[in-house]
């Protein structure tokens, strides 16, 4: 009825009451109306043999009436209405017993007592609001008091009337208070079934922010470091703030040749290919905490210095490219068997300003992306690269060069989107030569933090050291690892 929606105690209340008065009209219409006219029948024939036809007609309109009943209580959806209907019902069983009464030259007749059994039926059973409840009863007796107190002549008569109207009081009492207690008991089911609803709706709710926030979290796994999706967790990084300007850098990793080899090389080879420098450069791209911004065919972008922010996001970005390129080299026996040739890539590295945040619609695809110049440019720089060449521009090379990184110029370039601006483009060969590398056999991991990996940093007196970027354990020449 009500559609999974939350509903008040008051809707609550009337559906039950509804519900009840349909449910209850059509067992007292069925199984107890005309079984107990028909079976009264009988002290018709013992106390009034005279009028045993007359009364047995007026006893056979019990199933005309019932039958109406239930065809107009069937398609009520309203207390209101559906209380209308069992008032009129009550009065129209009650009519042939107050005729009958009429019929009875004795004014103290106990025929009144079938009032009486009209109204436990009736009263009791019938979830009645007070006014029904009033104008039912009234339906029921009115006719009765009117016949009696018109055909009272004598004291004795009188007499009789009161004593049966003691009887019909008591009997309006009881159907009130079994009314009463039913009321109290129903109000009290509706309380349990509404705080039964609320704790399910919150429940549903806790577990559906849950399941929301795990399959975010997993999400963005694919796209942060496990120590920015700690950080997440942990709310120390708020992604929803909005797009904000941030200073980031852009690096773009793309295949050489990687068309020739699709249409020459079998379809798993290529998946199987792709799916290992996926891998491998995702997985490094994380190890320095840069975030996965999108796959484009074969090539990855990526920025760092967002949602964290660090002072070396240059360096680390340039670390990574090395650190690809590298892996890749080291891979080349794998690649020679499936890719049936070298794994040549070329690789872009911008800066510059980008607004960056999430993109698109909550409902549909939402992703956190940058855009802005360093990106685009990027790309551009990687059309310009010779396979196996990393390509800089002028403020990352600035700041390389500060900390000993191997760069070198290759001269002025026009850059496809950007030609209005004059553009001095470096090579990145290398890192510094006084990098601290990590002794063989030793794990490049913090041996304090299981999920974080050292970087490249410097100390207080400017010396190369590996860093831990969660609890700042530095790793030099004169620090053990362990």
């Amino acid at each position: 009825m009500f559609n999974g929606q939350e509903i008040t105690s008051k809707q609550l209340r009337e559906f039950e009451v509804n519900e009840e008065i349909k449910s209850v009209l059509k067992v007292i219409a069925n199984w107890m109306a005309v079984p107990l006219f028909l079976a009264f029948w009988a002290a018709d024939l013992i106390y009034v043999p005279q009028l045993k036809w007359p009364f047995l007609f007026l006893r056979l309109t019990i199933v005309p009436v019932c039958f109406t009943a239930k065809y107009l209580i069937e398609k009520e959806q309203t207390p209101l209405k559906s209380q209308w209907i069992a008032a009129y019902y009550a009065a129209s069983v009650a009519l042939p017993i107050n005729i009958m009464v009429a019929f009875i030259p004795d004014v103290t007749t106990g025929y009144y007592a079938g009032l009486n059994l009209v109204a436990l039926g009736a009263l009791s059973f019938i979830p009645f609001s007070l006014n029904f409840f009033a104008i039912t009863t009234a339906f029921i007796y009115a006719p009765y008091f009117a016949i009696a107190l018109t055909r009272a002549h004598s004291a004795a008569d009188y007499y009789g009337v009161l004593l049966n109207s003691f009887f019909i009081t008591g009997s309006i009492v009881i159907c009130f208070l079994i009314r009463f207690f039913n009321e109290k008991l129903r109000i009290r089911e509706i309380n349990s079934r509404l705080a039964l609803q609320s704790e399910i709706a919150n429940r549903d709710h806790v577990i559906r922010s849950k399941t929301e926030e795990a399959v975010r979290l997993n999400t963005l796994s694919t796209q942060f470091s496990p120590q920015v999706v700690q950080a997440i967790r942990e709310g120390k990084v708020d992604l929803e703030k909005g797009v904000r300007r941030a200073q980031i850098c852009a690096i773009f990793v793309d295949i050489v040749g990687s068309t020739e080899r699709v249409v020459r090389l079998d379809q798993a080879k290529v998946d199987i290919v792709l799916a290992r420098f996926m891998d491998t450069v995702v997985s490094i791209f994380l190890k320095y905490d840069l975030t996965i911004d999108k796959f484009q065919g074969d090539g990855i972008l990526a920025f760092a210095n967002d949602p964290i922010r660090y002072g070396d996001f240059m360096q680390r970005t340039c670390l990574a490219a090395v650190e690809v390129r590298e892996a890749l080299r080291q891979d080349r026996e794998f690649y020679l068997l499936n890719w049936k040739k070298e794994m040549q890539i070329r690789i872009g590295i911008s800066t510059g300003y980008a607004n960056v945040g999430f993109y698109g619609n909550k409902k549909f695809f939402r992703s956190y992306t940058a855009i802005g110049a360093p990106l685009p440019f990027a790309s551009r720089l990687t059309n310009l690269a010779q396979p196996d060449q990393i390509l800089i521009d002028s403020d990352i090379a600035i700041a390389l060069e500060a900390e000993g990184f191997k760069v070198q110029s290759i001269g002025e370039r026009v850059i496809k989107g950007f030609e209005d601006d004059q553009h001095i483009v470096f090579e990145l060969h290398g890192p510094p030569s006084t990098r601290v590398e990590a002794t063989p056999g030793q794990s490049t991991n913090c041996p304090h933090c299981a999920d974080s990996v050292l970087y490249l940093d410097t100390n207080a007196h400017g010396l190369f050291v590996m860093k831990c970027r969660q609890c700042g354990f530095e790793l030099t020449d004169l620090s053990p690892a362990a």
